[in-house]
């Protein structure tokens, strides 16, 4: 009996060790399934973030938008379109065979536009149609007078999403803040400085390079026969770069030794009228003839620029110069080979552009003036 009554204390602190055993073994079990849940919450974090950063040093498959726009351009049209190499880039133009059985020549149409789906119609309506009556077409466009708005960045709600990941890593792992923002602000700064350095080049200096790679491309088809087609907004850029390389002729007034045989204005951007010096410099040529296109509304604002253009043509005593002015015409489609525009500027043409292989051969072709 004293045994066993002394045994009671032992296995009573027995007991309570175990206890306590337990409960501890318990509070380490419990903070460690804790601590893989909590892992395993931030793993799926980290394994965005992780995927976001790999998205985004990764190099876009295309410089920028525009780049995206004509590269879809020239693989929809592969028939038509062209690359032409220019010391700042290469730049996408439309190049459109005759379809008659012999080529009088080529229309090469400058038009102030970013990319070629925004052009007017009217001018596509030329472009389509022209080569059905022996003339080539080579369409590019220059860079416009007033830049294109800039488009608009990502929404709020994706930055803020971005912001709180960004927070979320800020508390869970103090370290990698400083390794996110330098792949950002270097892929930033990389767009930045490539934006940068193309709109850093002079208006001028791009019209001049992309017409350049256009006479060189005719120059390799043997293509002399030249007529440009330029809206008032790159008129005077463009006369800049051309007017230079023309020389008189006294032996043949009706042929012009340069670069282009005759010149067609069209005048659709009656925000940006040319003002009396820029006409001066673009009729400095006397034996160049000239087509100068107006479009309705004929409202006073048009009617001082046509009377303005009309002056300087006199004064600078142009050899052929007309001004024709077109009223309002149901909407211009590119199956419609019939317009009235793509009329005037054919008739135009075959008068006052000769072909040189015409000359040559000294014979007249029906509807072709040498």
């Amino acid at each position: 009996m004293p045994s066993a009554h002394h045994q009671r204390p032992i296995s009573f602190a027995n007991y309570l060790l175990n206890l306590l055993l337990g409960l501890t073994l318990l509070a380490a079990d419990g903070h460690t399934q804790e601590t893989e849940n909590t892992a395993a919450q931030s793993d799926p974090q980290q394994s965005e973030s992780q995927a976001s950063s790999s998205v985004s040093s990764e190099a876009p498959p295309y410089e920028s938008r525009a780049m995206r726009d004509r590269t879809l351009i020239a693989n929809a049209l592969q028939d038509e379109s062209l690359w032409l190499d220019t010391e700042y880039g290469k730049i996408l133009a439309m190049h459109r065979i005759t379809e008659a059985k012999s080529t009088l020549g080529v229309l090469l149409l400058l038009h102030a536009a970013e990319d070629p789906q925004h052009w007017p119609p009217a001018l596509e309506n030329v472009r389509a149609n022209l080569p059905r009556y022996g003339w080539e077409t080579l369409a590019l466009a220059v860079p416009p007078k007033i830049a294109p708005p800039i488009p608009a960045r990502p929404s709020s709600s994706s930055s803020s999403q971005s912001d709180e990941s960004s927070d979320e890593k800020n508390t869970n792992e103090p370290s990698s803040p400083d390794t996110a923002p330098a792949a950002s602000t270097s892929s930033s700064s990389s767009s930045s400085s490539s934006s940068s350095s193309s709109s850093s080049v002079p208006r001028e200096q791009l019209i001049a390079a992309y017409i350049d790679a256009a006479l060189n491309y005719l120059k390799e088809k043997n293509q002399f026969n030249v007529v440009v087609l330029t809206d008032n907004s790159s008129a005077y850029l463009s006369l800049q770069k051309l007017l230079p390389m023309i020389n008189d002729n006294p032996k043949d007034p009706k042929t012009i030794d340069g670069p282009l045989q005759a010149l067609i204005i069209i005048n659709l951007q009656q925000q940006e009228p040319l003002n009396r010096e820029e006409l001066e410099s673009i009729f400095d040529s006397k034996q160049l003839p000239v087509m100068d296109i107006f479009f309705t509304p004929d409202d006073a604002a048009q009617q001082t620029a046509r009377n303005l253009h009309r002056a300087v043509a006199m004064r600078k005593k142009l050899d052929d110069y007309q001004q024709l002015q077109i009223n309002n015409q149901p909407t211009i489609t590119e199956t419609d080979f019939q317009s009235f525009l793509l009329g005037r500027v054919r008739g135009f043409m075959q008068k006052k552009a000769s072909g040189i292989e015409l000359k040559k051969e000294d014979e007249k072709t029906p509807g072709t003036i040498n």
